[in-house]
């Protein structure tokens, strides 16, 4: 026999069995990844915050309370839970916080601007309890005056939780159901803080969710604010309101709360892998004839290098969007990083500052707020200002003014408290990466084009087995001679065929068979038939899916165990023992000796051998050749003394017991 070769072979085939086949010819799984440099400290002291998600994806940010905008967070970066794209953090935003929060009312009496007049800090901070934040509380140290006095204070004014965002991807390979199902639920790093202003009640939310999405909210709910017949807060114009309870006026008159709009803007300040040169990218689209099947619709780019302003209808239509990208970073397919802005909300068309759906301008240290500027720098001034300054400068620098409206028309469950209601946007992240982050080997392959495109599979998919291959035999009992035979079970065959190969093993272990040379080889093949050997042991087989340039796959049957074989009988227990003791003569106030011999049938017992008094040890010997000589403590007084000897056993032989009487002269 071929002891070299069968040793090599029997080492390939359980490389096989373990490993599902060779990875070392798949190039992009195969290489390493290097080891990730430290990701550099963000700075940010006790304003840090960092969160691991339940797929490994992680967040990290600084968020603070800032006295008039509220919630700041600031150097904003995402880590994916493998380095399949890239190691460590990833700079997203470097700040993102309220520009504005303008609410004119419907009857013209009165507008008011909740960030710029009041504000999300100082007083106007609520601080977060238990009712309001199921996650983590931050501290929030403040100093303020409030009607004439300063105030100095920490309350808990930020809460972080991970949330549940729901089904986050769900993919399954047959129309009926079977074959592979690709399903997770996901799950978001949520930072959010509250203020009260009047009546109105806001929360800033703003959830980070693990494929590296960013869902910006604005929540409002308290109270609609009261108000007589014809004031502010209540008109008897129907026009401008909706009839709120069963209020009349002194004339019998219905009373309408007012509508009004929430003006929201917020301030994006982008910072795509915190590169030096960012720029700005809309995406118009147009039909410019019929195609033979379907309309021609047409989208093209349009990258801006000036500061502007988009108003739907003159810079804008429906399918519109924009992305912020920089031009220096890729993803592993060669494509610019990008965040794009999605806006589904709509714009107070009478009022200029609100009426572009988003602005763009470069990043200045003066310009903070989107209306009634209140930094020194450039007092009073608004995005459209901005705007008008910028044009003698490039684009490169760009921070986002996303104008989120909405018109509120007041109804009767508004009362009381009134059920939050949102407006937000999203940034979603687009080619900053070249998958999504989460996606697992058996999908990597899914990536671009196919049938005829070059060097698009870069990441082969993975053969992943979904029902178990099954063993089945030619006869009710299987006995020596029975074959049985072995399907390969279910594998995700959606998009390539596999290749099957059969290893037949024997509780465990390949079953080895002689090849025509005589050389030992494993069991291969669908079938296998039975032999003496295989008698009372559990037969299974492997099944490994293979196809050039994809990793392989292994999946083992349930076994089938064959009756019979060598009849193993039980280990007999401890057999009995017996002592017999014999002793010299014992003087008053000397030590003694007494002789000890343990016998039981069939062996020598080994162990020890104690002599006691009542309670007293007196002393105590290990057998050898079945004796053992105990000397023992001296026995003070005369005459007979009754000694209990006592062999210990061991696990061939039981314990037991003498009773002697010692005279002592």
């Amino acid at each position: 026999m071929n002891k070299q070769k069968t040793t090599r072979r029997l080492a390939t085939l359980a490389a096989t069995s373990v490993l599902g086949g060779s990875l070392v010819a798949i190039g992009a799984l195969a290489t390493a990844s290097p080891a990730a440099a430290a990701d550099a400290p963000l700075n940010c002291a006790d304003s840090t915050v960092e969160k691991k998600l339940a797929n490994g994806a992680s967040w990290r940010m600084c968020a603070r309370i800032h006295p008039i905008k509220g919630l700041i967070l600031e150097k904003v970066e995402y880590k994916p839970p493998t380095d399949r794209e890239y190691s460590g953090y990833k700079r997203v935003l470097d700040q993102i916080g309220m520009a504005q929060l303008n609410v004119p009312y419907n009857t013209g009496h009165v507008q008011y601007n909740d960030i710029t007049s009041y504000g999300f800090g100082k007083q106007y901070l609520i601080e977060q309890t238990e009712n309001t934040c199921q996650g983590e509380t931050h501290d929030v140290p403040q100093s303020f005056t409030y009607r004439n006095e300063l105030v100095e204070r920490t309350i808990k004014g930020i809460c972080t939780d991970e949330v549940s965002t729901g089904l986050a991807t769900h993919a399954q390979e047959n129309q009926l159901g079977g074959g592979v199902l690709y399903a997770d639920q996901g799950s978001a790093l949520e930072v959010s803080s509250i203020a009260k202003i009047s009546w109105y009640e806001y929360q800033q939310n703003i959830k980070f969710d693990d494929h590296g999405q960013i869902e910006v909210g604005l929540g409002a709910t308290g109270d609609i604010a009261p108000g007589a017949p014809g004031s502010n807060f209540f008109t008897t114009d129907p026009k401008t309101g909706w009839p709120l309870g069963g209020a009349k006026t002194t004339e019998g008159g219905d009373t309408y709360a007012s509508s009004h709009w929430h003006n929201a803007i917020w301030k994006v300040d982008f910072g795509i892998d915190q590169g030096e040169r960012q720029l700005v990218e809309q995406w118009d689209f147009s039909s410019p004839g019929e195609g033979t099947r379907a309309p021609i619709v047409h989208g093209e780019p349009t990258m801006h290098t000036k500061a502007f302003s988009a108003v739907p209808g003159t810079d804008t239509d429906e399918l519109s969007w924009f992305r912020v990208l920089n031009p220096n970073s890729k993803n592993p397919d060669g494509h610019a990083r990008s965040y794009e802005i999605v806006n589904p909300n709509y714009n107070n068309k009478l009022i200029p500052v609100f009426q572009p759906t988003v602005t763009f301008t470069n990043a200045r240290a003066c310009e903070e707020y989107a209306s009634a500027n209140l930094n020194a720098g450039c007092p009073n001034e608004s995005i459209l200002d901005y705007v008008a300054k910028d044009q003698n400068h490039d684009l490169t620098d760009p921070v986002a003014w996303v104008n989120v409206g909405f018109h509120h028309t007041d109804k009767d469950e508004d009362q009381s408290p009134m059920p939050i209601h949102w407006q937000k946007f999203q940034l979603v992240p687009r080619d900053f990466f070249a998958q999504k982050p989460t996606i697992t080997d058996a999908r990597a392959c899914v990536n671009g084009a196919t049938g005829g495109a070059v060097n698009t599979v870069t990441r082969p998919c993975i053969a992943t087995n979904t029902e178990l291959p099954v063993v089945t035999a030619d006869a009710e009992t299987p006995v020596v001679g029975t074959t049985l035979s072995a399907t390969p079970g279910l594998w995700n065959e959606s998009r390539t065929t596999w290749n099957y190969q059969y290893l037949w093993f024997r509780d465990g272990e390949p079953i080895l068979v002689a090849d025509g040379e005589g050389n030992e080889t494993g069991a291969m093949g669908t079938s296998y038939t039975l032999t003496a050997a295989d008698l009372g042991k559990k037969i299974t087989v492997k099944v490994t899916a293979s196809q050039t340039g994809y990793p392989s796959g292994t999946a083992e049957s349930a076994a089938i165990t064959v009756p019979g074989g060598p009849v193993t009988q039980p280990e007999p227990g401890p057999v009995a023992s017996k002592i017999k003791v014999s002793a010299g003569t014992l003087k008053a106030g000397k030590k003694g000796t007494i002789t000890a011999t343990v016998t039981a049938p069939g062996t020598t017992p080994t162990g020890k051998v104690t002599a006691r008094k009542g309670s007293t040890t007196l002393g105590s010997a290990t057998l050898s050749g079945g004796k053992a000589k105990i000397t023992l403590k001296a026995l003070k007084k005369k005459g007979s003394h009754k000694v209990t000897v006592t062999y210990g056993g061991s696990s061939k032989v039981k314990a037991s017991s003498v009773t002697i009487t010692l005279k002592v002269k």
